[in-house]
């Protein structure tokens, strides 16, 4: 039994397991359970501050288009549930640990799968948004994370505060990640979460919950549920 569970502490420590084979071919790449941090917070000293440009009105029935990471490829059973990330010919690395949080109300079980929404590649870096899409409050808050992991070996280098991204994209913007998260009867923001290390570096009230981000130089285009905004990113 001792034997047992170092044998499991061992493989714990490594980080890495090997799964099955992406739609494409590329060997799968078990990444190990992460930490569900709490909340994000404002950041005590923001060294990041966005200024409104405009902010106009949307229809909140508009069609939308999917979207799809550069480069890379989201998968999972029948297009859902997706946990798998596969750059074509290099790899694919599994997130379904990064899906379950550790607490949930048990009536929402099945709403709390925390799926890969949107990845992209920085520097080596695959940076990972999951969130599941129900109230925070259905799994205690931990929900909607970016991770940062090297893209050569699947190490995991950081991992944001919770609720900072479950919008349909996030953007790179000058060492910045800049992702949104929002919901039904729950506080809208930008972030602005630093690339090096995780932490939010500036935050920004939205009118509602942010839906897709685009980056125009050191502009940006908020589409929210109801409202575009243009923001300007600028230091603190």
């Amino acid at each position: 039994m001792r034997t047992a569970a170092l044998a499991a502490a061992c493989v714990a420590v490594a980080g890495l397991g090997a799964g099955p084979a992406a739609a494409s071919g590329e060997p799968v790449t078990v990444l190990p359970k992460p930490r569900f941090g709490p909340p994000a917070s404002a950041p005590a000293r923001p060294s990041v501050r966005f200024v409104v440009v405009s902010s106009a009105p949307l229809d909140p029935g508009r069609p939308m288009s999917p979207l799809r990471p550069p480069g890379l490829r989201l998968e999972g059973p029948a297009g859902a549930s997706r946990h798998v990330v596969v750059a074509p010919g290099r790899y694919a690395f599994d997130f379904e640990n990064h899906a379950h949080p550790p607490r949930f109300v048990r009536a929402d079980r099945d709403l709390v799968y925390e799926q890969v929404v949107w990845a992209r590649e920085s520097g080596g870096l695959l940076l990972v948004e999951t969130a599941h899409s129900t109230y925070a409050r259905s799994s205690y808050g931990r929900n909607a994370y970016l991770s940062a992991v090297d893209a050569r070996t699947g190490r995991l280098r950081w991992r944001s505060a919770a609720l900072v991204a479950n919008a349909d994209d996030f953007v790179l913007l000058d060492g910045l990640v800049v992702s949104g998260y929002g919901f039904t009867a729950e506080p809208d923001y930008l972030y602005a979460v630093d690339l090096g290390d995780g932490r939010v570096r500036g935050r920004l009230l939205l009118p509602s919950a942010p839906e897709r981000i685009a980056r125009h130089g050191r502009l940006l285009t908020v589409d929210t549920y109801d409202h575009r905004l243009v923001v300007r990113v600028v230091p603190a």
